[in-house]
């Protein structure tokens, strides 16, 4: 009889522990969802951030776990129109500037390991319309 409860104990103990390495698997997130959580904590402890003097403020990083593949540093411009035309005009050099950094930056390379999109979106700080966006892929900075 003794052996017979030891080997009961034993089974329910080893399907104790599976259950437990089960649920200790399922409960660890994934990078994707690293990102997401990791983006929201930064851009509530730093942002609003000044980037550009007061013209250019980064609002937000997100990296949202729904598939899209995108890091997004979302800014702000206070500008007029007389600074937004430029801007436009200057889309091309604006972006070979990103790209450069982009590749040059350590910051980055998590997100670049994972290989993620790198997307800087620009927006109208009075009318919120989006002003430009820059998108990166892993073609464009590897």
């Amino acid at each position: 009889m003794v052996l017979h409860n030891r080997r009961t104990a034993n089974i329910l103990a080893t399907c104790l522990a599976l259950a437990l390495i089960v649920l200790l698997s399922s409960c660890q997130e994934s990078k994707r969802e690293r990102f997401e959580r990791e983006a929201r904590e930064w851009t509530k402890k730093n942002c609003p951030r000044p980037e550009f003097e007061d013209i250019i403020i980064l609002d937000s990083l997100v990296c949202h776990n729904d598939g899209n593949n995108d890091y997004v540093s979302c800014y702000s411009v206070k500008a007029d129109s007389i600074m937004l035309e430029p801007m436009a005009q200057m889309h091309e050099q604006l972006k070979e500037s990103l790209l450069m950094a982009v590749r040059n930056s350590v910051d980055l390379r998590h997100v670049k390991e994972e290989g993620l999109n790198i997307v800087y979106a620009y927006y109208n700080a009075e009318t919120h319309e989006k002003v430009s966006e820059f998108r990166f892929t892993t073609e464009d900075y590897r």
